[in-house]
């Protein structure tokens, strides 16, 4: 994946909280590759984004099975965690996370990302406050929007619907 999928991934998980839009972001990633399966690394990361929301709506089981299937993942075909900007701690933190679901109120999942990676963020995010100002920002952040609860419910999905009716009436026309 292009480092500015990376960013903006980044940016909707740890600054907008949009877990919907991070799904959204890697999965056009995953479906541009030629031959995508599940084996590549966007995958991962989308199961991580839809635990997230999952988790924050209070849909326990289908965080935890997500979360499960990244921790399993994660343990059958390790990603090159520099590669993403990524501290290795990001398995620990993942299977802490899935392991104390049921006891811990959602709170947003703090990415355990390199300063590096956390300073590319910063100039491609908020470059016009100072690295502190944004680590301080981003350090306790918690958007509780009804709109990013709930997207999928919420959001404009009239184009999906035309989509569906018009592979309906194709279908029913070769039948």
């Amino acid at each position: 994946m292009d480092k500015i999928t990376l960013l903006n991934y980044y940016n909707e998980f740890i600054i907008k909280q949009d877990y919907f839009e991070c799904h959204e972001i890697m999965e056009d990633s995953w479906k541009s590759k030629e031959n995508f399966t599940k084996n590549l690394d966007e995958v991962f990361f989308i199961q991580v984004s839809t635990a997230e929301y999952h988790y924050r709506r209070n849909n326990l089981y289908g965080a935890k099975k997500i979360y499960n299937r990244a921790v399993d993942r994660l343990n059958s075909r390790p990603i090159d965690y520099n590669e993403y900007g990524l501290k290795s701690t990001i398995k620990n933190i993942i299977g802490n996370r899935l392991h104390n679901i049921d006891y811990v109120n959602f709170k947003p999942l703090q990415l355990p990302l390199t300063d590096d990676m956390y300073r590319k963020l910063h100039s491609f995010a908020m470059p016009d406050v100072s690295y502190e100002e944004f680590l301080e920002y981003i350090k306790n952040l918690h958007k509780t929007s009804i709109m990013l609860v709930e997207k999928h419910r919420l959001r404009d999905r009239s184009e999906i619907i035309n989509v569906r009716n018009a592979n309906r009436l194709k279908k029913r026309r070769k039948d």
